[in-house]
């Protein structure tokens, strides 16, 4: 019979990370600079530097990692540094289409330009606003006012008289009413009859007059509408002195204006410009604000202000880059519809309707970024409505067009359509690894925007510079936040920290803003202390230990029922088929480990072993997945002679909720042989791990928090001697206990052991080899042996023959059966 193989067991420098302070190379953060670039990410930036690097549509790049790791900050420096060695993009105005005043024109101006355009065009209106009334009110404007209209009064006259000569040929008068309109009159005695001498003619007398009326209306209204064609022609001759008059001032002034800026679209629009300007003149005129004016804004008829009547004049700059020092860079912290595309505003008007004009267009996100880099939340942008589709549109068309996004849209009278604009911006999004792959697999146009993945690792190597780079940390946040300088064994104490957060004792939590909040944290407690002038290792712990403290309140009701027996966990003597086992409860900001004992029975039969918590569908496809390979390790193991025939069931007693994971799987074995083998098991010592067909025993998550887990129940109740842990030997990097805990290892008070294989877990709380199957004292032994006592019952109990009846566990070329038989509603 072989000796028992103890399993490893660790001392206190196992289950720590001993950094000393001296090795670091400094007092304080003091004496170091703060920290300005990022660090442990080699990886992601050389992502970003092919992505920034590539300047293709396609080529927007996807940042992934876990938020703290420095990512945004890292992105926001890289490219402002790479913009600032480009030139400053192009302006981008709109301006009024005069002939389809609802398709405004999208026109780029060098930057500064967009700019100098609009206060060019604020100062020709504020000087054709003062000129135009003057010019129109000279002595010359007006003489030749009077001179028209002499000589077309006079033609009026000739018309006139026409009209009286032809009316005189009848007998008639020409009289003018007040109202301007004409009357024919019958004569008598070379004067217009009085209304009481036309009562008294005759019938016929009437009727003659009437007739003679008739004729000279006939011809008199041809005459008339000579006489309207004469006014007609007057107010042209008006019109085209004023236009002469006005453009003799607007035109200079516009050609200097357009002398100034190359380019062609402009320009054109500033010859339609002129010919609006000229062919309105009316817009410059002053209001008369006589009665009539003041009539009409009593009925809502007002001539629209001065501002209204001449906003088509105006520029509207949406880009302005005039202070902008190389390519743009925009972080979009809110990506809606309207902060990413831009909108058009709208205004009530005098009649009550929803209006808007080419002057309320304003720019989004995309087009300040345009030329230049926009950094967003891909997920923020997703969850907004209509976001996702229009960006995958506006990046594939490369152009940008302004639209009305209002959910209220049913009641608006009046829309634009604007120019779209060409489109040149590096889009750079922030998410998390899932999304990417949810995206990429379920979206085919991401793949096709998002060439370039570059993905911030959450942890980093720890290496002979890293307390250096802590410490940079800590000196930046004294410089900006006035966090007080930090101690050479409190940044030893920082990076201790870190290594925990990372769960490995050589690498380092990329996190930074953990590790930020942590010296946040323990410089509150140092500020606390008048006497001390900086964070100390004993400020780092306190605000570890008041974290803890701050969400332990569940944690230290658990352990409360268990020291009142609610909870049964034993934690000294043996038992038969009972383990410690121990899971980690996440509550989000705080994780701890809570033991939980797990039994197992076995009897006659041939329902295999039967996982209670997924018939009482308890439990997640993992922790199925382990139970499962206990059925896999009992073949390899026990089934190379004889078949099994066993009914085994397993439980994690007091049990009430979901159960994932299989980390319980060696716990879960060993109390399965236990039962088996009808070996007393040690309780004191609780066990962690999966394992897997052959019996080794393989890492798992969350070790520090379950070894402290146990750790706090058994101090609870008492500390022995004896108690301990056991967890796989692939975690010992991992473990960075609590200093309590490493206090208790180093005192004997409290023990940590390492397992290879199930058969060192066997020996450890069995105390007997675990042997080979023909040694009849060892674990193997007697569960084989129980094994075969199973299958000679089973037999027994048929009368029926064994192996056709009542099939058994045995080896196959095609893998094993499931004996138990199929829950209902499944197949």
């Amino acid at each position: 019979m072989d000796r028992l193989r103890e399993p490893r067991h660790l001392t206190a420098e196992d289950v720590d990370l001993q950094i000393d302070p001296e090795q670091l190379g400094f007092a304080s953060t003091e004496e170091l600079e703060p920290l300005g670039e990022i660090v442990g990410q080699p990886r992601a930036l050389r992502a970003l530097d092919l992505g920034l690097g590539i300047r293709h549509a396609s080529y927007n790049i996807y940042v992934a990692g876990l938020s703290g790791t420095g990512k945004k900050e890292t992105i926001r420096r890289e490219l402002a540094r790479r913009g600032a060695a480009e030139p400053a993009p192009d302006d981008w105005i709109y301006v009024n289409h005069f002939d389809e005043p609802d398709r405004p024109l999208a026109i780029p101006l060098p930057a500064g330009q967009g700019a100098q355009l609009k206060h060019d065009m604020q100062e020709l209106l504020e000087r054709l606003l003062e000129e135009l009334p003057k010019a129109f009110r000279e002595e010359d404007f007006n003489r030749e006012r009077r001179r028209l209209g002499d000589q077309f009064q006079e033609r009026r006259r000739g018309v006139f008289e026409e009209l009286e000569k032809l009316a005189r040929e009848k007998d008639l008068a020409v009289e003018q009413l007040p109202n301007g309109q004409v009357a024919l009159l019958p004569m008598k005695d070379d004067r217009p009859m009085k209304p009481d001498e036309i009562a008294e003619l005759s019938e016929d007398e009437r009727k003659a007059v009437q007739e003679r009326q008739r004729e000279v209306a006939q011809r008199g209204e041809e005459i008339l509408r000579r006489q309207e064609e004469i006014g007609e022609e007057l107010r042209g001759e008006v019109r085209q002195v004023e236009r002469g008059v006005a453009a003799a001032r607007i035109e200079p002034r516009i050609n200097r204006i357009a002398e100034r800026y190359d380019n062609k679209k402009l320009r054109a629009w500033f010859e339609q410009l002129k010919r609006h300007m000229i062919e309105h003149l009316d817009r410059f005129r002053e209001s008369d604000g006589g009665q009539q004016q003041q009539m009409a804004m009593m009925l809502g008829m007002a001539r629209p202000s001065l501002e209204e009547r001449l906003r088509e004049y105006e520029v509207n700059l949406i880009v302005d880059n005039s202070r902008q020092e190389g390519a743009p860079v925009i972080i979009e912290e809110s990506p809606n519809y309207k902060n990413l595309f831009g909108t058009i505003e709208k205004v009530v008007d005098r009649f009550g309707k929803l209006v808007t004009d080419f002057t309320r267009i304003k720019a989004g996100s995309l087009l300040k970024a345009n030329g230049g880099y926009l950094v967003l939340n891909l997920l923020d942008a997703l969850i907004e409505p209509l976001v996702w589709k229009e960006l995958k549109r506006t990046l594939k068309s490369g152009h940008l067009k302004v639209e009305i996004y209002d959910p209220f849209a049913i009641f608006t009278t009046s829309g634009m359509n604007p120019e779209p604009i060409p489109l040149d911006v590096k889009l750079v999004v922030l998410g998390n690894p899932l999304l990417y792959h949810l995206l990429h697999l379920y979206d085919e146009d991401f793949s096709e925007i998002f060439k370039v993945k570059a993905e911030f690792a959450s942890e980093m190597d720890r290496h002979a510079e890293t307390g250096r780079v802590v410490g940079r940390l800590a000196r930046k946040l004294n410089q900006q936040e006035g966090v007080p300088p930090v101690a050479a064994d409190g940044v030893a104490e920082l990076v201790r920290a870190a290594s925990r957060l990372a769960d490995d004792k050589e690498k380092l939590t990329a996190e930074f803003s953990r590790i930020a909040d942590l010296a946040r944290e323990a410089g509150y407690w140092a500020r606390q202390e008048d006497e001390a002038p900086m964070v100390a290792r004993r400020h780092v712990r306190q605000a570890l230990d008041e974290k803890v403290y701050r969400s332990d309140w569940i944690a230290a009701k658990i352990r409360e029922l268990i020291g009142q027996g609610t909870l049964r966990i034993r934690i000294d003597g043996q038992a038969v088929g009972q383990v410690n086992g121990l899971a980690v409860a996440n509550l989000g900001d705080y994780a701890f480990g809570r033991p939980s004992r797990v039994t197992a029975s076995v009897g006659v039969g041939a329902a295999g072993v039967i996982n209670i918590e997924r018939e009482s569908k308890l439990s997640g496809r993992t922790y199925d997945k382990g139970v499962l390979i206990l059925d896999g390790y009992l073949r390899n193991q026990y089934a190379g002679e004889h078949p099994l025939a066993l009914s085994a069931s397993i439980a994690l007693e007091q049990s009430y909720g979901m159960i994932d994971g299989d980390s319980a799987s060696v716990t879960e074995l060993l109390c399965l042989l236990s039962a088996l083998a009808r070996v007393p098991i040690r309780q004191d010592i609780a066990v962690t791990g999966s394992v897997n067909q052959w019996g080794e025993v393989q890492a798992i998550g969350g070790v520090n928090e379950k070894v402290e887990g146990f750790f706090d129940v058994c101090r609870d109740q008492g500390l022995t001697g004896r108690q301990g842990v056991a967890v796989p030997a692939s975690n010992v990097r991992h473990l960075v206990l609590r200093p309590d805990v490493v206090d208790a290892v180093r005192e004997g008070a409290f023990h940590v052991w390492a397992l290879e294989n199930v058969d060192e877990g066997l020996e450890l709380l069995g105390g007997i080899p675990a042997g080979r199957l023909d040694e009849a004292e060892t674990f193997h032994g007697r569960v084989d042996q129980r094994l075969r006592e199973l299958v000679a019952a089973f037999k027994e109990q048929r009368a029926l023959p064994f192996e056709r009846e009542f099939p058994l566990w045995e080896p196959a070329g095609n893998g094993p059966r499931d004996p138990r038989p199929t829950l209902p509603g499944r197949d």
